[in-house]
């Protein structure tokens, strides 16, 4: 069973916590689900006067783009229950700053770098469970969304709508990718690097560190960590002729998003620590 992974009796449900909602078990758990992450790039002006009141500086590309990351989960089972997420990530640290990148797998290659780390700076989920936990413990600026994901007939298909103003969030339409693209694989390796695509092949999990936006609970970007195991990892290059993707009326529809490839999970794991 998912919950008697390695990965949970390493990080087990060993606390409690009353938000809210009520009582909660803490660290949180993801045991299964699936999902996609659309990575790409934004324009770097628009992304750091979103983020001037953060202390984080996100990653300047040097072509005055900077990567950013929109994930769309259907946690099927979970320490809080079932729910869906939405999020939009930048990312700071890792290589040099200014260092040219001409590469569609770049942000693949950064997220595999230590010294990364990733600002969750919006984010919905479908539960208000699961938006109170995130809030109030974790931090993260969570809200309620009415969503819709479907993973069937051959395609992803997906609705984020916001719970609040009734605003429409994001929407799309992706074909199900069933193999790892050969051409991705070897590119992805490319930029990686051999040693660290073997070495990451051994590790039980991969693990991120996932920053907080400040003002919700916290006021500083503090560090969480998160480590991740998923059954399935396919990556392909986003393709404009078959892949949908519709912003709504938020503040990340006017960053220039140019999507570069999805990355689709399945059999998702996953612990999030408390931020310190």
């Amino acid at each position: 069973m998912s919950r008697n992974h390695r990965l949970f009796r390493q990080y087990p449900l060993n606390g409690k916590a009353t938000i809210s909602t009520g009582e909660v078990p803490t660290p949180y758990h993801i045991y299964d689900g699936y999902g996609a992450l659309i990575g790409g790039t934004a324009d770097l002006s628009a992304v750091q006067q979103l983020l001037k009141k953060e202390v984080v500086v996100p990653v300047d590309n040097g072509d005055g783009r900077t990567f950013m990351g929109i994930w769309i989960c259907n946690f099927t089972e979970a320490s809080l229950g079932p729910h869906h997420e939405l999020q939009f990530s930048f990312f700071s640290g890792g290589r040099t700053n200014g260092e040219p990148t001409s590469h569609a797998l770049d942000l693949l290659a950064l997220m595999t770098d230590p010294g990364a780390k990733m600002l969750c700076h919006g984010l919905w989920n479908s539960t208000p469970h699961v938006v109170a936990y995130n809030r109030e413990l974790l931090s993260l600026n969570a809200r309620l969304a009415n969503s819709h994901i479907r993973n069937g007939a051959g395609q992803l298909e997906f609705t984020f709508e916001d719970e609040a103003t009734r605003q429409p969030l994001i929407s799309g339409t992706f074909p199900n990718c069933t193999r790892f693209s050969m051409r991705a694989a070897w590119d992805a390796t490319g930029q990686i690097g051999l040693r660290r695509v073997w070495t990451m092949a051994r590790q039980p999990w991969v693990s991120l560190k996932i920053l907080n936006p400040t003002g919700v609970l916290l006021a500083r970007n503090a560090v969480a960590e998160s480590f991740t195991r998923n059954d399935v990892n396919l990556v392909r290059y986003f393709d404009p002729a078959t892949d949908k993707l519709e912003f709504g009326d938020t503040p990340y529809a006017s960053l220039g998003f140019e999507p570069h490839f999805v990355q689709y999970m399945r059999g998702f794991k996953f612990v999030y620590l408390e931020p310190h």
